[in-house]
């Protein structure tokens, strides 16, 4: 159990595991940051620190500087709330293999430079949630993903939540998935769009010109039913967190944590090597950012944007989608 000083315990529900302290710990010691979840002490250490400097001082304050000095409790009541709650938060997304020592200081320190204002319960948790997966793998989320996600309002979150709900995932390692789907690196992902003019992607899936607008428009339909067009995609685009890529090559792909394979329409299982196919998608990607903050978001994953986005790729790239059985 931690001796540090500046760490009290008192007033949570659950005892706090070790991994637990040890992040504590380490947060003390590369912020200073008081973590005392019992507001009352917050309140009165506050209001104490604010009669020291009056008395010594030895000043008399107006009106003005009173009302100065309340704000100043507050916004500092405030801040180490929302602080707390993440912290709270984050304890029980810890892994049994976290390392909260190996977390610079220096992220430490951007880290709540930028949560410390949030005050809405839903965002916290997605803070928690980094901070939790930082101290399970360090290196997992950049000093630009902790920017972009300081800058994103409630309505941002919601469309990036959505376009995470609508994406097709190409798996770094799908054998590691199979064997352990809670474990799965992205290499790209991205919502199916035809991109590019008619006669490009024409020339990049050996379709004549004359059934790609039939394409175009399925293509645009499924997605539109979920809330996006054009401007719902430069918005994530201007946060970084999507590219305008024209087409990535998938064998398999991920999707609410369930792998499918495409594969050649006229074989049956079991399939031989030969059976397999790839095919070239076309669409909006995730960058590097949106690939980190993609673990983190709270997916929908519709199933009837499933049925619709398999029998769309079926009949446009003319294969079977199989979806592949986890060990």
């Amino acid at each position: 159990m931690s001796d540090n000083p500046l760490v009290n315990l008192e007033g949570l529900t659950k005892p706090v595991s070790d991994l637990g302290i040890a992040l504590i710990d380490k947060i003390g010691d590369a912020t200073g940051i008081l973590y005392e979840p019992t507001r009352i002490k917050r309140r009165a250490k506050a209001e104490a620190k604010a009669a020291m400097i009056q008395a010594e001082a030895k000043i008399e304050i107006t009106d003005l500087q009173q009302r100065a000095v309340r704000r100043w409790i507050e916004e500092e009541v405030q801040r180490q709330e929302s602080i707390e709650n993440i912290i709270t938060k984050s304890f029980n997304k810890l892994n049994e293999d976290a390392d909260p020592n190996a977390i610079e200081d220096d992220w430490i320190i951007k880290f709540f430079d930028k949560c410390r204002l949030v005050t809405d319960d839903n965002v916290q948790d997605l803070w928690a949630s980094i901070l939790a997966g930082e101290a399970n793998s360090a290196g997992s989320y950049s000093p630009k993903t902790l920017t972009t996600l300081a800058d994103m309002n409630q309505k941002d979150l919601i469309l990036f939540n959505t376009f995470c709900s609508l994406c097709v995932v190409y798996l770094e390692n799908p054998d590691v998935f199979l064997k352990s789907p809670s474990t799965f690196k992205i290499r790209t992902a991205r919502v199916p769009v035809l991109r590019g003019s008619i006669t490009d992607v024409a020339t990049l899936t050996g379709r004549p010109n004359q059934d790609m607008d039939k394409f175009a428009r399925k293509s645009k339909s499924i997605y539109q039913e979920y809330g996006f067009g054009a401007d719902e995609f430069q918005l994530l685009s201007e946060h970084g967190l999507i590219l305008d890529e024209t087409y990535s090559a998938y064998s398999h792909f991920w999707y609410n944590n369930e792998l499918y394979l495409p594969v050649n329409p006229s074989a049956n299982s079991p399939f031989n090597e030969e059976d397999y196919q790839q095919i070239n998608i076309t669409g909006y990607c995730l960058s590097s950012v949106g690939r980190e903050l993609f673990h983190i978001t709270k997916r929908d994953n519709p199933p009837e944007y499933l049925k619709h986005l398999i029998d769309f790729l079926q009949e446009y790239y003319s294969v079977k989608i199989v979806k592949i059985s986890k060990s």
